[in-house]
């Protein structure tokens, strides 16, 4: 794949990964529990590509959380991922700025 588009490919990744967040955050906001399992498997998808276990393993807990249809537990779950992203992306922008 070559070093620049290595980097392309990663970047494009972490900007799913953003609107993702956002859109689950949407999607909570106006009860629409079906679509945030859609995008929480989405994500957990991108998530695996770039290695980031733990951040997967959260988006597969908000997907279960909204099938169960459960707003307090799925608010948390969601808190969770909203703060397992910064910390799983930043990570990701840090090893990239390591290999410059």
């Amino acid at each position: 794949m070559g070093e620049g588009r290595g980097e392309e490919v990663i970047a494009m990744s972490v900007e799913n990964l953003w609107r993702g967040l956002e859109a689950s955050r949407r999607a909570f906001q106006e009860k629409r529990f079906d679509d945030l399992i859609v995008i929480s498997q989405g994500l957990s998808q991108i998530a695996d590509n770039l290695g980031l276990s733990l951040f997967s393993k959260v988006c597969r807990d908000v997907g279960s959380r909204a099938a169960r249809d459960d707003p307090a537990a799925l608010s948390a779950c969601l808190s969770r991922l909203h703060r397992v992203a910064d910390q799983s992306i930043n990570s990701v922008w840090d090893l990239c700025d390591i290999t410059d």
